[in-house]
C-alpha cells in the first residue's frame, strides 16, 4: 500500500510536470519563440512548485 501511494505521488507529479511543459511549449509557439533547454528547466520547476501545495495537504491530513 505504501508503495502505491509512493507510485501514485509520483504520477501525479509527473503529470503536473508534462502539463506545465506542454502549456509552456504551447505559448512559446503562439509567440513564434524557439523552445529551448532552458524552458524546459523552468516548466519542471515550475510544475513541481505546482504540485507542492496538494503535498503538504497529503501530509497535514495524516
Amino acid at each position: 500500500m505504501i508503495l502505491n501511494k509512493k507510485v501514485r505521488t509520483l504520477f501525479v507529479l509527473a503529470l503536473y510536470v508534462g502539463f506545465t511543459i506542454a502549456i509552456y511549449a504551447i505559448v512559446c509557439h503562439f509567440i513564434n519563440r524557439e523552445f529551448q533547454d532552458i524552458e524546459l528547466l523552468y516548466a519542471i520547476l515550475i510544475g513541481c512548485l505546482a504540485y507542492l501545495p496538494r503535498f503538504i495537504a497529503e501530509k497535514r491530513k495524516k
